[in-house]
């Protein structure tokens, strides 16, 4: 993602809060293809801090022609229960990015990065066990997937419902997971939506998301808690839908991406 801007309805300051958190070395020491566009990084911390299931940390590197380290926000993919030391990021090549194509096409195993986190409020732990919808579109299924794995592995049965959008089948990020995940938690349903491949019938839907569909996966779940992420105007929309079938504002969850 090469930039973020997350809501999780009203803010409080907070006087007590811990201090930032401090640049530290990360080493990959693993790459996944996960689709044309989009690959994990496994990266092994120098000093692991922890994380909860959906936050994000900063990614710092140097680009060139430029006189200084630029960094962007990647969300995590993996959950804390697998592990502190080693962090996957989700990280899908964008277009005309400066950091994201780098970290696609040009870091090899043994790479070091500059890594500092974690940051948001995008997160579920397994005290809430009210029903949970997760909206993702794109590489906006990463912390989504995060919450996913640590809810299976913390071993609740809170329902839960992912519609994701993809262009197709092979942009599906996680789609070996998600099958694994989807054959062990009998409370998690995966509604998929190509926007490019509408012969799939793998697939439920065949558009973009919009509040037509958002209302079917909402009345079969009758959910109180909503994550949504992916680009501006889908996470809006969502939002918008959400809302206006009866959830309270306060519990809707979001992050943006460009």
């Amino acid at each position: 993602m090469e930039s973020r801007s997350h809501h999780v309805g009203p803010k409080v300051r907070d006087v007590n809060r811990a201090p930032a958190p401090k640049w530290q070395e990360g080493e990959v020491i693993g790459i996944v293809v996960e689709t044309p566009e989009t690959n994990t990084l496994k990266v092994r911390l120098s000093e692991p801090t922890g994380y909860l299931a959906g936050q994000y940390f900063n990614i710092r590197i140097p680009v060139e022609g430029r006189p200084r380290p630029i960094q962007r926000a990647y969300s995590v993919g993996s959950s804390p229960t697998e592990g502190l030391e080693v962090v996957d990021f989700g990280i899908r090549e964008t277009e005309g990015g400066l950091v994201s194509p780098v970290l696609v096409r040009n870091t090899p195993i043994g790479t070091k990065l500059e890594v500092r986190g974690p940051y948001g409020d995008f997160t579920w732990q397994e005290m809430d066990q009210s029903p949970v919808l997760l909206i993702g579109a794109g590489s906006g299924v990463v912390p989504l997937k995060s919450i996913i794995r640590y809810a299976l592995d913390k071993g609740t049965d809170v329902k839960m419902a992912l519609l994701y959008s993809s262009k197709s089948a092979e942009y599906v990020i996680y789609d070996e997971e998600l099958r694994e995940m989807l054959s062990k938690a009998p409370w998690l349903r995966v509604y998929h939506t190509f926007t490019r491949d509408a012969s799939d019938a793998t697939a439920h839907y065949h558009r973009r998301i919009d509040k037509e569909m958002i209302a079917e996966v909402y009345g079969q779940l009758e959910p109180k808690l909503a994550f949504i992420c992916g680009p501006p105007e889908m996470v809006e929309d969502a939002e918008s839908a959400l809302i206006a079938l009866g959830m309270d504002p306060k519990m809707v969850k979001s992050e943006k991406y460009d």
